[in-house]
């Protein structure tokens, strides 16, 4: 088994994290671990059982809840990304329906969410070579990573981007979504969506997904030199 090896790459969405994380995992053959796949999960499965935000259960209600939902669910780490399947079937358009991009960012910011999802994904990891992406991967959940990358890019850029993700949706609306998202994100109490201390910060506006990536591995590489020596 190779030696753990944690990439963290966050920042708002559109900012090319997806994409950016999913190139470097291909290139270098590390797993693909897309946290909010789970975060889109569990808010698909709750709308699903109309837990809706607002009437949660009680704290350790809602962490049983969601830890039984995270054991129905199969996990398949690949360079390719990450796939969630349920009832042998992957979980794909489900994830990114409208109902959930509208509420994955009040189901995310829920305490007990977040706590039990972080602790589902350390364990995902462990002894693994892993590029993984989302809003506070560098800052709550693997603060010891190896590197950490910090993407960020123009609300018109990032709103273009987004609109090749999802249909039916107009680019003003998806504009809208993003500030809002944004906004949410950064406020919240728990886990705010920052960046992560020391970490490699790229505006990825004006340059191409290429750059970027060339920009990562190079980071990577090099890291990887200097812990062989100590």
């Amino acid at each position: 088994m190779a030696d753990e090896f944690v990439v963290t790459i966050d920042g708002p969405a559109g900012s090319g994290k997806t994409t950016t994380a999913r190139e470097i995992a291909r290139r270098l053959n590390f797993v693909l671990l897309e946290s909010g796949a789970f975060y889109r999960f569990v808010t698909w499965a709750l709308l699903k059982q109309g837990v809706l935000p607002g009437k949660f259960p009680h704290y350790e209600g809602l962490r049983s809840l969601i830890s039984s939902l995270l054991k129905e669910v199969r996990v398949k780490l690949s360079p390719e990304g990450t796939v969630l399947i349920l009832n042998d079937q992957p979980l794909k358009e489900e994830l990114r329906s409208k109902e959930v991009e509208n509420w994955v960012s009040f189901v995310s910011a829920h305490p007990v969410v977040r706590e039990t999802i972080t602790s589902f994904l350390r364990d995902l990891v462990k002894g693994r070579e892993v590029v993984t992406e989302g809003r506070d991967m560098g800052t709550v959940v693997f603060p010891k990573a190896n590197l950490k990358v910090f993407l960020t890019a123009d609300i018109e850029v990032r709103a273009k981007r987004r609109a090749n993700d999802v249909e039916d949706r107009n680019l003003e609306e998806i504009k809208r979504n993003l500030l809002e998202r944004d906004k949410l994100d950064s406020e919240r109490e728990l886990a705010p969506l920052k960046k992560p201390e020391g970490a490699l910060e790229i505006d990825t506006t004006n340059l191409s997904i290429e750059k970027v990536v060339e920009r990562i591995i190079s980071e990577i590489e090099r890291r990887k030199v200097s812990r062989m020596k100590t």
